[in-house]
């Protein structure tokens, strides 16, 4: 059921999108700057959640259209009390409904997890993504909430689940 949920949403934000684009007026600025912090939920080498932050560059290349970069890094507790830190580098395609003020968005991407240390360092990542940005009146400033999803490896051997939360701005 999970695979079929992002593009269930896709498929009902689309037309949404399509409308509102008609009407929207474009951002008065190119490109956000993001920084996001969280809980990550996790199924690698053991289970569990632990703090997870994100630095996130973006840029609407049309009003529904986002492009963005990100580089998010966690230390989860996994087997073994074994502790490793993972950054994880990714670029995305989202959707969003290119309204003034909120703007929900969905996700699709393509990245890697890279580990300090052990046998398998560095692993694919297919994430999916479902948020929110909220635009302040008056400023070139978002707030942001997302779920990130994100089979790990070429058998998805793992998942991460990000709930962030955070602050982009314009420059």
């Amino acid at each position: 059921m999970l695979p079929r949920l992002p593009l269930l949403l896709f498929g009902l934000l689309l037309p949404i999108a399509r409308g509102a684009a008609q009407s929207a007026e474009p951002a008065s600025r190119d490109l956000f700057v993001s920084l996001l912090g969280g809980a990550s939920q996790f199924d690698l080498s053991g289970t569990g959640t632990d703090p997870m932050v994100s630095v996130r560059v973006e840029t609407a290349a049309r009003p529904w259209l986002v492009l963005e970069g990100a580089v998010s890094t966690f230390r989860p507790q996994e087997q073994f009390a074994q502790r490793r830190r993972y950054v994880l580098p990714e670029a995305q395609v989202q959707l969003q409904v290119p309204a003034r003020i909120v703007r929900p968005y969905l996700g699709l991407g393509l990245g890697s997890m890279i580990a300090s240390e052990g046998s398998a360092r560095v692993r694919v990542t297919t994430p999916v993504a479902a948020g929110l940005r909220v635009a302040l009146p008056g400023r070139d400033v978002h707030l942001r909430g997302e779920l990130r999803v994100r089979p790990v490896g070429r058998e998805f051997s793992g998942v991460t689940a990000d709930w962030l939360g955070g602050i982009g701005i314009g420059w």
